[in-house]
């Protein structure tokens, strides 16, 4: 800490030395106030600054990106906070620095000097004018001007919606010297991508790079420069408080089948999980711009899970119907087939019929045979054989509430399972958009 003191003591007495000796002159302020009258002496701003008027000034551009102030889908805005850098020559702010101290630069006020007068031609309201007239400019001796304007840009940005919330925009600002055209000012870019030494991150954009390029308007004869930014959302927000709940909803409207349907009270489950899926509908086409191209994917997910939801409260009335039958009603036939085969009951007890007398020409089953009371010598009844007959019918009787129970564990994985697949489907749809 001594040796740092020590050396700025020792620069500091140099330059009292040097400012001291015939040698070197140090510029003062009366200087600056007569270098400033001199090249201000009839200097008029209106004129631009190039001895042959036939030429068009260089006028070099830099976009400084500080920060992404909003993005706003539904009105299509672009804001964010940033500086220009604009570099151009006037040949009458030239001036030979041993003439005033060694003085080599000085700066100047906005309205003192011409400016380029750039406007923002991609305004998401009224048309904004860059630099202000507190802006300060820095002048070289060489006559290179130095204009640094700052300000929040609010540009228009097309927003591209389709994988929300995995979606990328591009957004473009463009500026234009307004009044000039092309081979009067020549807009160029200094650099090929906007400078993001000084951002600050935001909380749901990510920025994932930046393209600057100039083209010709209309006819041809004006000039525009445009800085796009490419952007990422980060979609953990609205996994997390959007997409998840709708997953879970989709599943508690499945889980209507476990209820027992004495209890009651499955037609108003259902119809309370139908109206939140619709309340999160609302929610999603309220973030969402009204455009009809491109229509969001997540759209026609919830879409097809307002869909799901009311075809359980439909099977779930239809169930219930079902269900409150009399065990005499008949089953169709097909409804018992259909029953037994998920029962796999053709397929895990096959009877094999065996004869019972032949003489008789009764034939009765294996499993039947097996069913037979025996009497105390270990000898078979025959006389059972009819109860045995009957209570096996009566084991493979079908009644609505059996068939009710199966049409709810359908119900269950069929529904659980379109669910979790829907949604599955489309996370990997829109992230592999990237």
């Amino acid at each position: 800490m001594k040796g740092r003191f020590n050396s700025i003591i020792y620069i500091y007495i140099i330059n009292v030395f040097l400012c001291s000796t015939s040698f070197v002159r140090c510029a003062t302020i009366n200087d600056t106030e007569s270098l400033l009258a001199n090249i201000q002496a009839n200097y008029n701003k209106n004129v631009r600054p190039t001895y042959d008027q036939s030429q068009a000034i260089q006028v070099n551009i830099v976009m400084y990106l500080k920060s992404i102030q909003e993005f706003d889908e539904v009105q299509k805005k672009f804001s964010f906070v940033g500086a220009m850098g604009v570099v151009w020559h006037d040949y009458k702010m030239q001036w030979d620095p041993y003439q005033y101290g060694g003085l080599w630069v000085t700066t100047l006020s906005y309205n003192d000097i011409w400016v380029p007068e750039l406007v923002l031609s991609s305004p998401s309201g009224k048309g904004v004018s860059v630099g202000k007239s507190t802006d300060v400019l820095r002048i070289t001796n060489y006559g290179t001007v130095y204009w640094y304007p700052s300000d929040l840009f609010q540009s228009t940005c097309s927003v591209n919606v389709r994988y929300y919330p995995f979606d990328i925009q591009k957004c473009t600002t463009s500026f234009a010297s307004l009044g000039y055209k092309k081979y009067e000012v020549n807009l160029t870019h200094g650099q090929e991508t906007v400078d993001f030494s000084a951002y600050s991150e935001n909380g749901l954009w990510r920025v994932d790079g930046s393209e600057t390029k100039t083209q010709l308007l209309g006819d041809g004869e004006e000039m525009e420069i445009s800085f796009t930014v490419h952007l990422s959302r980060k979609a953990a927000y609205v996994v997390v408080n959007l997409l998840m709940p709708t997953v879970v909803l989709s599943l508690m409207n499945a889980w209507v089948f476990i209820l027992v349907p004495e209890s009651g009270e499955r037609i108003g489950y259902t119809i309370t999980t139908l109206l939140a899926i619709a309340v999160y509908m609302t929610i999603v086409s309220d973030t969402l711009p009204k455009t009809s191209e491109p229509v969001p994917l997540i759209s026609y997910k919830l879409m097809a899970d307002l869909v799901t939801s009311a075809l359980t409260v439909f099977v779930t009335i239809l169930n219930a119907r079902m269900h409150l039958r009399s065990d005499t009603e008949m089953v169709p036939n097909w409804l018992q087939r259909l029953y037994n085969s998920l029962r796999c009951v053709s397929c895990c007890k096959t009877e094999r019929i065996v004869p019972e007398d032949e003489s008789a020409g009764h034939f009765k089953t294996e499993d039947n045979m097996k069913g037979l009371r025996t009497d105390k010598d270990g000898i078979k009844n025959p006389d059972n054989e009819a109860f045995v007959m009957e209570q096996s019918h009566n084991d493979k009787t079908v009644t609505w509430k059996s068939i009710s129970n199966m049409i709810d564990w359908i119900s269950l994985i069929g529904f659980s399972f379109f669910s979790l697949l829907s949604f599955f489907i489309f996370i990997g749809i829109t992230s592999s958009s990237k």
